[in-house]
């Protein structure tokens, strides 16, 4: 293989990385200091830790939508260690990104490690394929456990 066809390979690789990255627009929240958590779902030595802003779980325990700008955030731990972040957000019109078939409607998702940038070892088709089976329940899978939240 010649060392231009390679390079060719490489750009394109590259370019669809690039495109893919700009579809998803999911950011990890800057005051993530202030989100609290709301559900632990342990699995033996792995569990998962669910965080939101006190004002997006007071927005779905009155039942109303949560809005363009919401972010909730998955705590993953492995081998009782925090291995990454899954950052569900929500924006106006983001569901315009993705075919019918695929759109969990307004939300983007994006893995992060725990500095907090991203990461790429999992990819937001994962995430919205598993989410757009709770389109009733606004792509949520936590909704119950955040409208039960009791500070």
């Amino acid at each position: 293989m010649t060392v231009h066809r390679i390079a060719a390979i490489a750009f394109l690789l590259c370019s669809i990385v690039t495109a893919n990255a700009q579809t998803n627009r999911a950011t990890f929240p800057k005051d993530f200091d202030k989100y609290v958590l709301y559900a632990t779902y342990d699995r033996g030595f792995n569990k998962e830790e669910a965080f939101a802003l006190p004002e997006t779980l007071a927005l779905a325990k009155a039942g109303k939508p949560l809005p363009p700008g919401t972010r909730l955030v998955l705590g993953v731990w492995r081998a009782r260690q925090l291995a990454e972040y899954f950052v569900m957000e929500k924006g106006v019109n983001w569901g315009a990104d993705f075919p019918a078939d695929v759109s969990t409607g307004d939300w983007h998702f994006q893995q992060f490690d725990t500095s907090r940038q991203i990461r790429r070892t999992a990819f937001a088709d994962r995430c919205q394929s598993c989410h757009s089976s709770q389109s009733r329940d606004d792509y949520l899978f936590t909704i119950d456990r955040m409208r039960a939240y009791v500070p």
